[in-house]
């Protein structure tokens, strides 16, 4: 039944006096409405940010969540020009932590011979194992099933509804619980057939073998979890730290700036044990004793705390007595909590059981309970009030409520009984795959270096996909979004092309085009606005696209002059200066003087060579074009000598090589009539062969001009791929026709066959003077109607034979 909780009124933070700020407005969680933003010191804008939980590498959700929360962070530093300080915890100790220390150390130990007959028995252990899973996740299979009849469809068939999408209960919609039990069946799967492949004695590989420890880990676990000294530490942070280091290089590779400071839970020991004391001190908090030691565990009292006129569960009310999520965020390792006042009540500080990592405390041997590391850690860095508070949305509840209402009963006093912890909390959309959110529950992730070792994924495709989808909303990973997310990268990747070409020195006093003017200061205009408008990315993005449309059809334009020089390079710089602001160009700031971004320019150890031959290119073209060109036009192209280190030297070589051969070439060539000919084949090779493997083209103009010298982009590669389709497909078309010819010349000639005779088969037994059939081959009289038919044919050969007597004539 749900509860009715007195909401308290959010206090909108008092607006810097004599400071100018802009008009930003931010979807608050605390009010989920938009809000004024006006930090608490207008100096300097305070965060506070739900950091990782590191226990395995960091998937694509985690990139959702990391990446629009860095996008936001840049905005406010690099738009608005707000000096932030971002705190970001990292989480490296709580339940799902401990028991994948745990599982690792024992499937080690396993693995090493170090768990008696356990290790001896490798078949048993596994059988085991294996149906220990099954009871637990998968009941609809007996669990003395073996893996033989398990691979031979008896998981398909018993789940086989889930499997097709549906939900496992009538009228709802499949989503999280059916994802779990996908991956139960993946898991029990693989593990199936390296046990069968092991009896009929098939070597297993060394990834087979993994595929089977996520049965064995929870059944060696189960059974060995109260055998471990958990006062060895290691054991859990050789994990911890492993991973933390491998999130840094991942968000790193994603062009996430690091945080300011970085707080951990087994730093703040201390500081947790006196935030818990205080809470208790405040009347908020009591103790359970641990029924199998004297050790106790500190839970939070929500009805004490409304009793004092404060309020539970702000963010999401409606989920406050969501029995499942309230289990989730108490942990899978303290579900036999008992001596509760109440079941939502939660644990501040947990009496450590076996196999579990322990710090001393007032209350015995324990450790911090999953949402007060953030409040004491937040707390401690930021004081008692600060800015924004960030997470994914799934964070909501009960993390998220329950960190505000402990640090509320932290900071409450006589005077302050609902004390304002957070003034702006901002949640972050899932990002999902066929309706489920990704996670690492689930094992429904691509991990980031998955992503980006394959190329599925760039750095700069990724948060191109966030920003055009916003920070809130939730994002479904469908080829539509990675098509649109690719055009326009590609559309502005093109202008910037484009715009580094031009010169200011080419305005020849030209005016701008006022149309295209006024489509550049509604761009800025409009972009501002989106902004100010909880930083409306979406909107923003469509804005820069409109603009560089706008220029390509003024740029375009047969019917007035291009955009000028002036006016092209204003728009690139302020376009360069939003995609800076994104995150988009790596390192580079919105004030950075280089227009665009990165991949649109030919490496620079190269550059000496290649505009050596491309201007040597340029003027034998010219001049084979014209039928001017003569042998001693064919000069061979001079190695632009300069000094340079080993490392220019090994990024010019592909490039000195091409100059090589392309001198080579010209000097093979003969003085002939065909030399004009046999140029242009040369240079057309130089462009279409030699450079393009080498990711260079040379962009032929007809005014004159240079060539441009450009990368080869996603687009040029895929207008070359259609164009070669569209020559394949008129060769194929052309080598039909041609082969339809042949066979029709060589068939007989139609008219060739005698009318008169053309009906003397075994199919009739007798026919009139002209040769038609009057009786079929049983000597019956042919119908009326059959007989007309043979008529009309006979008539029509008739007509054919005497054609093809006459043009034998």
């Amino acid at each position: 039944m749900a509860t009715t909780t007195r909401q308290p009124k959010w206090q909108q933070p008092d607006k810097p006096a004599d400071h100018s700020l802009p008009p930003i407005k931010i979807f608050n969680s605390l009010t989920r409405t938009k809000t004024s933003f006006y930090p608490i010191n207008p100096e300097q804008v305070t965060w506070y940010a739900c950091g990782p939980t590191v226990y395995d590498d960091a998937h694509l959700g985690h990139a959702r969540n990391y990446v629009s929360t860095d996008i936001i962070r840049r905005i406010l530093r690099d738009y608005f020009k707000f000096k932030v300080r971002y705190v970001q915890n990292v989480t490296d100790v709580d339940d799902k932590i401990i028991l994948r220390g745990r599982q690792k150390y024992l499937i080690d130990e396993f693995n090493h011979g170090k768990l008696g007959e356990l290790s001896q028995d490798l078949t048993g252990t596994r059988t085991l194992a294996l149906r220990a899973y099954l009871r637990k996740n998968l009941p609809k299979i007996p669990e003395d099933t073996t893996p033989s009849a398990i691979i031979d469809g008896l998981l398909a068939k018993e789940y086989e509804a889930v499997l097709k999408g549906q939900p496992l209960v009538n009228g709802t919609v499949a989503g999280d619980k059916e994802a779990k039990i996908k991956m139960h069946i993946r898991t029990v799967l693989a593990a199936s057939r390296v046990m069968h492949d092991i009896e009929v004695k098939v070597e297993p590989s060394l990834e087979d073998l993994v595929s089977l420890e996520d049965v064995l880990m929870p059944f060696l676990d189960e059974k060995l979890k109260n055998t471990i000294d958990a006062s060895d530490h290691s054991i859990f942070t050789r994990l911890t730290v492993e991973y933390e280091k491998r999130y840094t290089e991942d968000m790193r590779a994603l062009n996430v700036l690091d945080p300011d400071e970085i707080t951990r839970v087994t730093e703040y020991g201390p500081q947790i044990v006196e935030f818990v004391e205080k809470i208790e001190q405040n009347k908020f908090a009591y103790t359970i004793r641990d029924k199998n030691s004297s050790n106790q565990s500190v839970y939070f009292d929500i009805k004490a705390f409304e009793a004092a006129n404060n309020s539970y569960a702000r963010l999401e009310p409606w989920n406050r007595n969501d029995a499942e999520l309230l289990a989730e965020g108490e942990g899978a390792l303290s579900k036999d909590a008992t001596g509760k006042r109440s079941a939502a009540d939660f644990a501040l500080w947990k009496a450590s059981k076996a196999g579990e990592p322990s710090w001393t405390s007032p209350w015995g041997d324990g450790r911090p309970g999953w949402h007060i590391e953030c409040s004491a850690m937040a707390s401690k860095k930021l004081g008692k009030q600060f800015d924004i508070h960030s997470g994914g949305i799934d964070l909501a509840f009960p993390h998220h409520d329950n960190e505000l209402a402990q640090s509320e009963a932290y900071w409450n006093n006589e005077h302050d009984h609902q004390h304002q912890w957070v003034n702006y909390f901002l949640h972050m959309g899932h990002l999902s795959i066929a309706g489920s959110k990704m996670s690492k529950s689930l094992k429904n992730f691509t991990t980031i270096r998955e992503a980006l070792d394959r190329g599925t994924w760039t750095p700069r495709g990724l948060r191109i996909v966030f920003l055009l989808g916003g920070w809130r909303e939730g994002i479904e990973i469908t080829d539509a979004m990675v098509k649109e997310g690719s055009a326009w990268e590609d559309r502005v990747n093109n202008f910037f092309i484009k715009a580094k070409d031009v010169s200011e020195e080419n305005q020849k006093g030209r005016k701008d085009d006022q149309d295209l003017l006024s489509s550049f200061d509604k761009a800025k205009s409009d972009t501002f606005a989106a902004l100010c408008n909880s930083f409306d990315t979406p909107t923003a993005m469509k804005r820069i696209s409109e603009l560089i449309s706008d220029f390509n059809i003024a740029y375009n334009s047969t019917e007035k002059p291009p955009p000028t020089p002036s006016m092209t390079l204003s728009i690139a710089r302020w376009a360069t200066s939003i995609v800076n602001t994104f995150g988009l160009n790596g390192t580079a700031t919105p004030d950075d003087p280089t227009i665009g971004w990165s991949g649109i320019d030919v490496p620079e150890d190269a550059k000496p060579i290649l505009t050596s031959l491309s201007r040597k290119r340029d003027s034998l073209r010219r001049k084979a074009r014209s039928k001017e060109i003569a042998k001693e036009d064919l000069v061979p192209v001079a190695y632009p000598e300069r000094s340079m280190t080993e490392s220019q030297k090994t990024n010019e070589a592909p490039f000195k090589q091409v100059l090589e051969n392309f001198n080579h070439s010209l000097h093979s060539l003969e003085a002939s009539q065909a030399l004009a000919k046999d140029v242009l084949q040369l240079t057309d090779r130089l462009r279409d062969t030699d450079l393009w493997d080498k990711d260079v083209y040379l962009e032929d103009r007809d005014d004159g001009e240079p060539a441009l010298i450009r990368p080869v982009t996603k687009e040029l590669r895929a207008a070359r791929q259609e164009k070669e389709k569209r020559a394949h497909e008129k060769e194929r078309a052309k080598q039909k026709k041609e082969q339809a010819k042949k066979e029709e010349a060589a068939k007989p000639d139609k008219g060739e066959q005698n009318h008169m005779t053309m009906f003397q088969t075994e199919e009739y037994s007798a026919w009139d003077a002209d040769g038609i059939p009057t009786k079929d081959k049983d000597g019956e009289e042919l119908t009326k109607s059959r007989r007309k038919k043979l008529v009309k044919d006979w008539e029509r050969q008739k007509k054919a034979h005497e054609a093809f007597l006459a043009k034998g004539k």
